[in-house]
Parts: structure tokens; C-alpha cells; sequence
């Protein structure tokens, strides 16, 4: 929602009449996954939408991930900080998956409106 005001105020800031051409959002690692819940807010610019690229995120989340270091390491820190953020990750934040954060944000409109 923040990434999404924020956008807001930027166009009506620096488009004030209206005249935005287009509107691309590049995102590294959890920002991907941050511009893609942000976009059911945004719907009033889906005509604008133009480049949608993301670099490392997350989009399937580490449910499946075989590393066994890094299922170490996800477990210890999903322990030590009680992070939601990484129970959204690993799937965990819901018993039924079809309930989870990610599982959600895969539903959400917004990815077909980017011509790119």
C-alpha cells in the first residue's frame, strides 16, 4: 500500500496534468514481490503500464528449496527473529497454502496489464 501512495504522489507531482506516457517498474528480490502487491492499488494506471521486470525475487517462495544449508539457515532465522516476512516465504504463515501471502499475491490483478 506505502509503494503504491508513493507512486501515486510522484505522478501527481510530476504529471499534474495528466499527461503520464508510461509507467515501468523494476524491482530487485523482495521489491518484485512488494510491486506486485502493490499493483491491485494502482489500477487507475493499468492503461500505462509498461515494463514489469524483476531480478531475484521470490515469486514462489523457498517452500521447495532442496538446499539443505539454506533450509538450515531459513529455519534458524525463521526462529531467532519471528519474521513474517519469511513465514510468507516459506508458506508458513497460513496452515492451508491456498491461504498464504504468496498464494494470494499470485491471484492478484495487475501482471497483465504490462505490455513488457
Amino acid at each position: 500500500l506505502r509503494l503504491s501512495e508513493e507512486v501515486q504522489g510522484y505522478i501527481a507531482e510530476w504529471c499534474p496534468t495528466g499527461n503520464l506516457a508510461k509507467l515501468s517498474f523494476i524491482g530487485h528480490s523482495m521489491g518484485g514481490l512488494v510491486i506486485r502487491s502493490a499493483l491491485p492499488h494502482l489500477q487507475e494506471y493499468s492503461d500505462k503500464m509498461h515494463l514489469y521486470m524483476t531480478l531475484s525475487s521470490p515469486h514462489l517462495g523457498y517452500m521447495f528449496n532442496s538446499g539443505k544449508l539454506v533450509n538450515a539457515g531459513l529455519w534458524v532465522l525463521k526462529k531467532w527473529k519471528k519474521s513474517q516476512s519469511l513465514q510468507q516465504l516459506m508458506m508458513t504463515d497460513e496452515k492451508d497454502p491456498k491461504d498464504t501471502f504468496l498464494f494470494k499475491a499470485s491471484k492478484l490483478e495487475g501482471l497483465t496489464w504490462f505490455k513488457h
